[in-house]
């Protein structure tokens, strides 16, 4: 029987904690309710592919870590999408998508990390041969540099990406004003939001970087062993 690691105990927290959380918070004008991880199946759905992460080998791990990937970035896709429908622009406050966006998604963000860093491991410890995963890995910011080989660098990415993204979603209202604004049929009063869209942007930007950098990188190592 395979025994737990530390990484098996951090992934299992993360992902009761994204269960146990919700994924979207309510905003009543706009009729959207609070969902939790257990009563949303996309949720279940990235627990299991996290989970096979771990606990399979080789190209079925990285075919669960892009389920994964698909589910996590997919969801924050659609809250950046829907807040600008006319649902949402037709109401006074300016709503970004990290609004809508519950503290369980994040920790199932934090577990696709971690997972990934693992299976990153895993296939260095078995030497394995640059495939299809290298572009997998290059969705998360600077884990196609950690495929290369590059650890430093490419951590380097993924904590300046994920500060970046951080700090701009605490710029979000607390989900407790909306719902208290909700409860007579309101939103909160405008308010600036260009340091979030400053962070964001500068999310945004480091992810294109950290994808162009790797490839270069690729092409560099096959250069040199052709």
């Amino acid at each position: 029987m395979r025994r737990l690691s530390v990484v098996d105990v951090l992934v299992g927290l993360c992902l009761i904690a994204a269960v146990a959380s919700p994924w979207s918070i309510s905003i009543p004008p706009v009729h959207l309710a609070e969902s939790f991880g257990f009563q949303t199946p996309l949720c279940w759905l990235a627990v299991i592919a996290l989970v096979a992460i771990l606990f399979l080998e080789g190209r079925s791990a990285v075919i669960a870590l892009a389920v994964a990937e698909l589910v996590i970035i997919g969801w924050f896709g659609w809250a950046m999408l829907v807040v600008t429908t006319p649902r949402f622009t037709s109401l006074p406050f300016p709503f970004v998508g990290t609004d809508l966006i519950g503290p369980g998604w994040y920790a199932a963000a934090v577990a696709l990390l971690i997972a990934a860093g693992a299976l990153v491991k895993d296939l260095d410890d078995r030497d394995a041969p640059l495939g299809f995963e290298l572009w997998v890995l290059t969705v998360l910011p600077g884990y196609g540099l950690v495929r290369l080989g590059q650890w430093a660098r490419g951590l380097v990415w993924t904590v300046l990406f994920s500060a970046a993204l951080y700090f701009g979603s605490t710029d979000s209202p607390d989900p407790a004003l909306f719902s208290d604004y909700g409860a007579s049929g309101n939103v909160p009063p405008p308010m600036p939001r260009w340091p979030e869209y400053v962070l964001l942007g500068l999310a945004a930007i480091l992810w294109v970087l950290s994808i162009a950098i790797t490839i270069r990188q690729r092409r560099r190592r096959f250069r040199v062993v052709d």
